[in-house]
C-alpha cells in the first residue's frame, strides 16, 4: 500500500518505476517527492496505491541547528549562528488510507560517513525534531495515526532511536521491527557486522493495529559484488545495500 524510498535521484525515475509496475501490480503507484538540498542529490519519496490512498499534502520539514552541519538550504532562513539541520529533510505526507487520516514522515538521517562520534549529535538533533513533530500531533489527538520510517543510519539501541521510542525519554513512537526475532532483525551489513539501521516507527494507536513485521533479506545476505551486474540475467538480489522491511495491518 505504501512504499517509502531513500536515495532517490529524481522523480522521473520513480514515474518510470510506477509505470513498469503497473501491469504486474494492476495499478499505477502515486509518486510523492520533493527535491532536497542534499549535496549528493539524493532524496526521500513515497509510492502509494491510489486505490486505497488519497494524498492530501506533501512537504519537506526542515529546521535549523545551533551546531554546524555544512548544509546549504535556500528554502529556510536560519537565525544568525545556526545552519539547516537536514541535508535530507523528512518528507511529510498527509494521506487518507481507506478514509483514515495518516501522517507519514519518510526519513534519511545523517550517515556515519564522517565518523560515528562526529555525526552522532546531528542524528540526535534530527531525532529530537522528528519526535517533536509527533508530539505536536499527539497532543491534539492521542489516537492519531503517525508513521516515521526510512534509513535512520543508527541502531535500535542508539541514543537517537531511544529518543524516538523510549517512553522514559519522551519517545512518541513504537519500533515495529522489534517484534522480529533477534536473529532476523538486521537490514544492513557494515564490515561483516549485520545490524538494524532502518526502522518503521508507529504512533501507539497505529501500533495496536499492526499484526506482523518482517525484513526481507534479499540484499545483505548476498555478495556485494553482485550489485555491479547489470545484465538481464542477473540474480534478483543485491539491488540495494539495505534490506526492505514491512509491517502488516490487521490484528
Amino acid at each position: 500500500t505504501l512504499l517509502a524510498l531513500q536515495e532517490v535521484e529524481h522523480e522521473a525515475l520513480l514515474l518510470d518505476l510506477a509505470a513498469a509496475l503497473a501491469e504486474p501490480c494492476g495499478f499505477t503507484y502515486t509518486v510523492s517527492h520533493r527535491e532536497t538540498p542534499d549535496a549528493r542529490g539524493i532524496d526521500n519519496a513515497l509510492l502509494s496505491d491510489p486505490r486505497r490512498v488519497r494524498i492530501e499534502d506533501v512537504a519537506l520539514r526542515q529546521t535549523c541547528s545551533p551546531a554546524p552541519t555544512a548544509v546549504a538550504d535556500p528554502s529556510i532562513a536560519c537565525p544568525a549562528g545556526q545552519q539547516p539541520l537536514f541535508g535530507r529533510p523528512p518528507l511529510q505526507v498527509e494521506a487518507r488510507i481507506d478514509g483514515q487520516p495518516v501522517t507519514l514522515y519518510v526519513n534519511h538521517f545523517k550517515s556515519k560517513r564522517d565518523g560515528e562520534i562526529d555525526t552522532d549529535l546531528e542524528r540526535i538533533q534530527q531525532a529530537v525534531y522528528l519526535n517533536g513533530l509527533a508530539a505536536e500531533r499527539l497532543a491534539d489527538n492521542p489516537q492519531a495515526w503517525l508513521i516515521a520510517l526510512g534509513d535512520f543510519n543508527d541502531t535500535e539501541l542508539s541514543p537517537a532511536l531511544a529518543l524516538l521510542t523510549d517512553p522514559a525519554q519522551g519517545g512518541r513512537f513504537v519500533h515495529a521491527l522489534r517484534a522480529i526475532p533477534a536473529e532476523q532483525r538486521y537490514s544492513y551489513n557494515f564490515g561483516g557486522v549485520s545490524e538494524l539501521i532502518d526502522a518503521i516507527l508507529l504512533s501507539p494507536a497505529l501500533a495496536d493495529e499492526m499484526s506482523n513485521a518482517t525484513i526481507v533479506h534479499v540484499n545483505t545476505d548476498f555478495p556485494a559484488g553482485w550489485r555491479l551486474d547489470t545484465s538481464a540475467a542477473r540474480p534478483p538480489y543485491r539491488a540495494s545495500d539495505h534490506d526492505p522491511a514491512a509491517v502488516i495491518p490487521g490484528r
